[in-house]
């Protein structure tokens, strides 16, 4: 499979982009400042800004599938990324006839709240707000663009190796998350990668966390 990955300079974007060449994928990063990332064997790295429908398009070119895994540094972590990004990607799958898209979200975005507990859903309402309000704004534009579309939610991310038996489960089921729940970014990457295939998570909020429930 060819993947784009957006957003591979990020620590998530990272670890997606080496899960993806060690499965035996071809990759395309699409970043703003290629120079941050490593050229590796069957990586090809594409430079773009976030509104650039043109650069993601001809980065899309011959790929079956594309992940998003933006996000701000913590000193600006509630300014537009995802409202910008997201009307740019569904322009460019579109021109391309890319239909799966995976995104990278975060738990307690939009109706994932309610999988939320405290102290955890303390956070999302007061310093995660900002953040939380523009990936609503962003990826709230999937609905209705037609694609094959999965939203990941996990909780703080960590670095670290994967887990055995993280917990991933459908936002739409109510299941309630732990009230602190810890994700470790290998175990994001794994579960991305792994939906792309699985038409099961087609049009749905799934949820993770590296806490065995």
């Amino acid at each position: 499979m060819r993947i784009a990955v957006m957003g591979a300079s990020g620590r998530t974007g990272r670890e997606l982009v080496k899960q993806a060449l060690a499965d035996g994928h071809e990759v395309v990063a699409y970043v703003r400042r290629p120079e941050a990332v490593t050229p590796m064997s069957g990586l090809t790295v594409v430079g773009g800004q976030l509104d650039d429908e043109a650069a993601l398009t001809e980065a899309l070119d011959l790929c079956d599938a594309v992940t998003v895994a933006l996000g701000n540094p913590i000193s600006r972590a509630s300014a537009p990324l995802m409202q910008i990004a997201m009307p740019t990607v569904i322009a460019a799958t579109k021109r391309t006839g890319v239909r799966r898209v995976v995104v990278l979200s975060a738990l307690g975005v939009g109706a994932t709240f309610a999988n939320t507990r405290y102290p955890y859903r303390f956070g999302c309402r007061t310093f995660l707000a900002g953040a939380f309000r523009d990936h609503v704004a962003g990826e709230s534009l999937l609905e209705s663009s037609s694609l094959d579309w999965t939203t990941i939610h996990p909780g703080p991310l960590f670095d670290g190796p994967r887990t055995a038996h993280p917990t991933i489960v459908d936002a739409a089921s109510g299941h309630l998350m732990p009230r602190a729940p810890r994700t470790m970014r290998a175990d994001v990457a794994a579960a991305m990668l792994d939906m792309l295939t699985d038409t099961s998570t087609f049009g749905k909020q799934m949820l993770i966390t590296s806490v065995q429930q």
